[in-house]
């Protein structure tokens, strides 16, 4: 069978390139209506129909190829070219028989026929591949053609021959084409021609650059015009005979064009000998002399006239150089090669002044960059560049711009003429600096300019695109304008000095701008402004550098509004001023000494001589000691904190530390339910001299407690008490006020926190292992407790950083100056190098087949439902309702019985539990099994009792005496697993005879699986623990792990110590919600 190449050759040995290229353009312009292919025993027959160019009429084709002996057999087309040749050549190949093989090629190529080893063998050959798609010129020697151009001296017909050779070879060493004709045929088929022994060309194996394929292509053009009008020329007029072309004078310029970048020479009739030429796309450079010779004009043509060398006056000789200049100068230098053709000098009578200076100096300027006038004729004209000025100006509420032009000394509006002197004005360039303005959004009327634009738009293009004037000219603005006011350092200072009480004051002035207008000024900075308009009209640029870093400062330490430029500030916030002022390189604001001993004080916290208690019965750590000594060091300064150690690092014990150095103090303690009697144990352990109340138990038993309080060193009570005993506590204030997992109040709305809030106390600390679980309110929520107003109110806070992190990120950084001298965190694995590692995997496991039908089902039915809501615009309003649609789907990852009555598939999560814990066991291990949901915790236990394995259990129903023995049971070996929900175990136990947890169910926030887990990774644990957690592949679970993952990098960026977070369904956007059901 044949490969394309070969079919390719059998058809070009019968094709000519003339016939070549009408069928190529028959082709292209899809003429080609039906193909057929009949294949039969080494016989191909392509059938085609082929529509006439003018639409008219339609051919029949036919093409008989025999590939047995590679030739073609027959060929027959109804138009009349083919009528004509078909006796005179065999087999002849008009332009619609071309067009019918070249458009059936490709489905040969496909065909059954030619799929032979040669066609395969192209694609098991991945080098073979690259040359099919890229070509295979790469390895091929190049070829050059040059260009010598005639002027026949009786006709002026310019005529071109060619000279061929290899590249890189010299011009004497070039061949000269002595038949067009046959060598075009040969190109066209492929068929090698030889010029000399040392030269063959042979376009198989040579190559011939872009600009020679479109030389080529010009010529074959030529042959087909010659052929369209050989009825009406003379014989030997042919414009393509022997070794020359005969250029028609209309396509001259399309042939310099195309020959371009050939190397061309100006052969007879220009020169004795062929000299190089050059062609460019200029103005040929003439040049005139205009004077004044007694009462008449004179121009004279300095360097002669370009000779033109087509009819349309469009390619010009000079000197020995081609030009192609515009068409604009084509048609102006038209009279004047009239004219100078005569003679080189020209006499103008002086009656015709008036012309010459207003009409023909300006055609002159326009044809020659060197025209040389007389100064008596320069004296009558002003003949300078055009310069621009912009005069601003303020006509009531308007902005208006008067453009004026100068030439010389005479400067006049641009909509005006001059009276005073001819001037030759540049309109070209006028009327592209009116178009600027237009662009600009500045209209004209009555010859002036109006901005009819609001503030925004104003203030832009005074900041950001008025500088597209200033580089055309000159800007002026008048008195009355105002602009954009910019203010720098050298414009704002301030003076920082002790107040009353526990206060600071700040003076402070900007630039010359009037106090009243501070507040308003500050207020635009916070809406996130790019300006404020001053009263004056003037517009105040907020994002000039130096104005912002002050109006951030203001931002952050100030609260309301502020009145006669004078600020009250808190001393807690004196840490952070003066690392702002230090950081950012501020020198204009005076007084920061008394800054300075604060922050110098903070800095040398470990210096301070806080001694460790000597009634603690405890040896503390190194980092327990730096982190009571952090408490002693805020209490001293008055300031409120929070401790937010790591999980199982012994907040607890720093505390009780704390309290026990501080004799004669009283310190309320509010924690958890569950932790009530963990503190009492501890304080009994540790502190045995301080006097313990908890106030607990029934309505009376708390009430009498009360009654004694005043005996006592510390009291203890609990979340839930503390809202419905609020009135005992509100006469009473307590030196320290200390919340245990103060994540209890991370909701400003919720009782817990309002209840805190009311306990009266001169220093308050919070105490927990993730300050921030969810968002930065919860955080705000916590400082508002420790230090009440530090971080503004709850609305001021929402707005200056909340709302802003998407938009802002750098308020990020902000913030953290403020929080960081009051948080204090350390993680395990930085202070404990003893303690062993902890080791955190994934277990991906696939649900049972029935399982994965279920969810599938119920997935679909959710995402319908969502994506309803969020069409109707319903989502806000019913994250309820979706909510529980993403706890079903988790629990049907878990467990489908608890949501489905007699469910009778498998369970591929709980199959994977149970193989765990059973191997765990084998290895020695004790394991935690964490779950949120209880009803699964319990079908666990009743699959694992079933496996004979004994298991604890515990969850928030449990009484809290009754889970303190639960405890203690398994810790001294009773079983081997431990079932615990999520909410009644992440905090308050210490389990450390436990050495492997797993979660059977991931929670949005990895925060409280990371409490969870740290119930056994603490000080005690001799073992390294290993995290499990089993997630159903292909299901929500996926999608919450990702997720977690992409909402925890904000809280990491905020806390440099990387406290961690999650994020939870409150915040999800539509997008959020609907992700976590792809791919389902």
């Amino acid at each position: 069978m044949l490969t394309e190449d070969a079919l390719l050759q059998i058809f070009n040995e019968q094709t000519t390139g003339e016939n070549y290229l009408k069928g190529q353009r028959v082709l292209d312009n899809d003429l080609v209506s039906c193909i057929d292919i009949i294949d039969e025993d080494k016989l191909i027959c392509i059938e085609g129909n082929v529509i006439s160019e003018n639409l008219f009429n339609e051919y029949n084709t036919k093409i008989e190829m025999d590939t047995g002996k590679k030739s073609i057999f027959s060929t027959y087309c109804s138009c009349q070219d083919y009528e004509k040749n078909e006796f005179k050549k065999t087999n002849y190949c008009c332009k619609h028989l071309t067009a019918t093989f070249y458009k059936a090629l490709g489905d040969l190529v496909q065909h059954e026929a030619l799929k032979d080893d040669n066609i395969n063998s192209i694609f098991k050959n991945k080098s073979n591949v690259l040359s099919l798609l890229l070509g295979d010129e790469k390895d091929k020697e190049e070829l050059k053609i040059e260009v010598y151009i005639n002027k026949n001296q009786w006709n002026g017909n310019i005529t071109a021959e060619f000279k061929i050779g290899v590249k890189s070879t010299s011009s004497s060493n070039l061949y000269v084409l002595k038949d067009i004709n046959n060598f075009l045929t040969c190109y066209y088929n492929r068929v090698p021609i030889k010029y000399s022994k040392n030269f063959t060309f042979d376009i198989k194996k040579q190559k011939l650059s872009t600009k020679d394929k479109r030389l080529i292509s010009f010529i074959e053009t030529l042959k087909e015009m010659e052929k369209d009008y050989k009825y009406f020329r003379k014989k030997g007029d042919e414009c393509v005979s022997g070794k020359y072309i005969i250029i028609p004078k209309y396509l001259i310029r399309e042939f310099f064009e195309i020959i371009k970048k050939h190397r061309t020479y100006l052969n007879e009739g220009f020169f004795s000998r062929p000299i190089e030429t050059e062609i460019l796309f200029e103005n040929p450079a003439v040049e005139f002399d205009l004077k004044t010779i007694k009462d008449n004009y004179v121009l004279k043509s300095l360097s002669g006239m370009p000779e033109s060398l087509s009819s349309k006056n469009d390619v010009f000789l000079y000197g020995s150089t081609i030009y192609l200049p515009g068409y604009e100068f084509c048609y102006k230098i038209s009279p004047y090669l009239k004219v100078f053709n005569e003679a080189r000098v020209v006499t103008i009578d002086k009656a015709q002044e008036d012309t010459v200076l207003k009409r023909l100096i300006p055609n002159l300027n326009f044809l020659s960059d060197r025209v040389t006038l007389s100064k008596a004729i320069r004296n009558k004209v002003v003949i300078d560049k055009c310069k621009f000025n912009f005069y601003f100006n303020k006509e009531g509420k308007d902005i208006t711009l008067i453009l004026k032009v100068k030439y010389g000394q005479f400067e006049f509006n641009i909509f005006e003429d001059c009276d005073e002197r001819i001037i030759y004005r540049e309109s070209k360039r006028e009327s592209q600096v009116i178009g600027i303005l237009t662009s600009l959004g500045f209209e004209e009327v009555n010859g002036k300019f109006y901005f009819f634009m609001g503030d925004d738009y104003i203030f832009n293009f005074f900041k950001n695109e008025v500088f597209k004037l200033q580089e055309i000219g000159e800007v002026y603005y008048s008195e009355n304008f105002k602009g954009i006011k910019s203010i720098g350092s050298k414009g704002i200072n301030g003076d920082i000095k002790t107040g009353k009480y526990n206060y600071f004051e700040m003076d402070f002035k900007i630039g010359n701008i009037d106090p009243r207008e501070t507040t308003g000024i500050l207020k635009a900075f916070r809406d996130n402004l790019k300006y404020y308009k001053l009263k004056s009209g003037e517009y105040l640029d907020l994002e000039e550098l130096e104005l912002k870093k002050f109006l951030k400062l203001l931002d952050v330490v100030s609260y309301n509004n502020i009145e006669d430029n004078n600020i009250t500030i808190d001393t807690n916030k004196a840490i952070f001023i003066d690392g702002y002022l230090e950081d950012n390189n501020i020198t204009y604001i005076k007084g920061k000494k008394e800054l300075n001993k604060i922050r110098n004080k903070f800095r040398n916290v470990d210096k301070l001589e806080f001694e460790v208690p000597k009634e603690l019965n405890a040896s503390l750590r190194e980092y327990q000691k730096s982190g009571y000594k952090w408490l002693k060091n805020l209490d001293y300064f008055g300031f409120g904190g929070i401790l937010g150690d790591e999980m199982g690092l012994g907040k607890t014990l720093q505390t009780i530390t704390f309290i026990l150095s501080s004799q004669g103090s009283k310190s309320l303690i509010i924690v958890p339910t569950s932790l009530v009697y963990n503190w009492m144990d501890e304080f009994e352990k540790f502190a045995p001299t301080l006097k313990i109340l908890p106030v607990v138990g029934t309505k009376e038993e708390r009430e009498t407690a009360a009654f004694h309080m005043e005996n006592y060193d510390v009291i203890i009570t609990t979340y839930n008490l503390l809202k419905r005993d609020l009135k005992m506590y509100s006469e009473r204030e307590f030196d320290y006020c200390i919340l245990d997992e103060a994540q209890y109040i991370k909701n400003p709305n919720a009782q817990n926190t309002k209840a805190a809030k009311q306990i009266k106390a001169k220093t308050r600390f919070a105490l927990s292992g993730t300050p921030m679980e969810n968002s930065l309110m919860e955080l705000w929520s916590i400082f508002d407790f420790i230090m009440p107003g530090y971080l503004y109110d709850k609305n001021r806070f929402s707005v200056r950083y909340y709302k802003k992190l998407k938009e802002s990120p750098e308020v990020i950084e902000d913030l953290n100056r403020l929080i960081a001298p009051f948080i204090l965190r350390r993680k395990k694995k930085d202070v404990i190098v003893e303690l062993p590692d902890k080791i955190e995997k994934t277990l991906m496991v696939t649900l049972d087949d029935k399982q994965k039908k279920v969810y599938k089902t119920y997935a679909d039915h959710a995402v319908d439902l969502i994506e309803k809501k969020v069409k109707e615009d319903e989502f806000k309003n019913s994250k309820i309702e979706i909510l529980s649609y993403i706890t079903k789907l988790r629990q049907l990852c878990l467990d489908p019985s608890i949501l489905i009555n007699n469910y009778s598939g498998g369970n591929g999560k709980m199959d994977a539990l149970v193989e765990l814990i059973h191997k765990s066991i084998s290895q020695g291990h004790r394991i935690l099994v964490f779950s949120q949901f209880t009803s699964v915790l319990k079908n666990i236990g009743e699959k694992i009792s079933e496996e004979k394995i004994s298991f604890s259990y515990l969850d928030g129903t449990i009484k809290l005496e009754e889970r303190i023995n639960i405890v203690k049971k398994f810790n001294k070996g009773k079983n081997s697993v431990f079932l615990i929900s999520l909410k009644a175990g992440g905090t308050g136990l210490n389990l450390t005879s436990a050495d492997v947890v797993i979660h059977f169910d991931p929670w949005w926030n990895t925060a409280v699986e990371e409490q969870a887990a740290d119930r056994t990774h603490r000080i005690g644990q001799k073992n390294v623990v290993e995290v499990i957690k089993i997630i159903a592949k292909g299901t929500i679970e996926e999608k919450i792990v990702l997720l977690q993952k992409e909402k925890k990098k904000l809280i990491e960026k905020l806390m440099e110590n990387k406290l961690v977070s999650g994020e939870n369904l409150k915040s999800f956007t539509e997008e959020d919600i609907l992700g976590l059901f792809q791919n389902r």
